[in-house]
């Protein structure tokens, strides 16, 4: 998982505080990477899910909830937030819209280069393994020129929506089509009957 970084373009600080959903459906083909060592390492995006913040009972952030662990996403666009499942996955969320407006995409599953085994990034979880992301990385600025960072891939024709994974008790927010993935790709996560055009 070695891209080259010195190709990559920046994304600008504006797209991170449009709609959360248009975000996620954008980071779809992006490249998700970091610096370990002095070297790069990353990943394409293939999998996200949008979160609506205080309207959202599936988002952390639901009815104003503000904690020092949630606090990441009442930042400005485009800073990282880093939460752990069952104590011990690590998920990277990247923070949506203006400051103090908490809301993020999951990045739920990427693809390495030729040859990665689907199965190594295909899912929150597995994604942060690889690409050794932790909660001491929550609340960084990914547009800073740091050690983890996020730059615009070559977008992706084949995009697929589907309702969240993982969140039924939610309530209505659990039909929300807000997840989005690369109908191609074999590493997307989840079962395939909630995958849909």
């Amino acid at each position: 998982m070695d891209p080259d970084v010195a190709g990559l373009e920046d994304f600008p600080r504006e797209f991170f505080r449009l709609e959360t959903a248009h975000v996620a459906r954008g980071l779809i083909g992006a490249w998700f990477v970091r610096r370990y060592r002095s070297k790069w390492y990353g990943a394409r995006i293939i999998e996200t899910e949008a979160y609506l913040g205080i309207e959202d009972k599936a988002a952390h952030s639901w009815r104003g909830r503000r904690t020092p662990r949630v606090e990441p996403m009442y930042r400005d666009g485009g800073h990282l937030y880093v939460f752990l499942v069952y104590g011990m996955h690590s998920c990277a969320n990247v923070v949506t819209r203006p400051p103090g407006i908490p809301e993020a995409v999951l990045l739920r599953a990427a693809e390495g280069p030729e040859g990665t085994p689907a199965k190594l990034l295909s899912g929150p979880g597995r994604l942060c393994a690889a690409l050794g992301i932790t909660v001491a990385s929550s609340g960084i600025d990914l547009l800073s020129g740091g050690d983890i960072r996020l730059f615009q891939g070559t977008g992706c024709d084949t995009i697929g929506v589907s309702k969240r994974i993982g969140v039924d008790y939610a309530g209505e927010a659990a039909e929300w089509p807000l997840r989005f993935f690369d109908t191609t790709s074999r590493a997307v996560s989840g079962p395939a009957r909630l995958r849909r055009k």
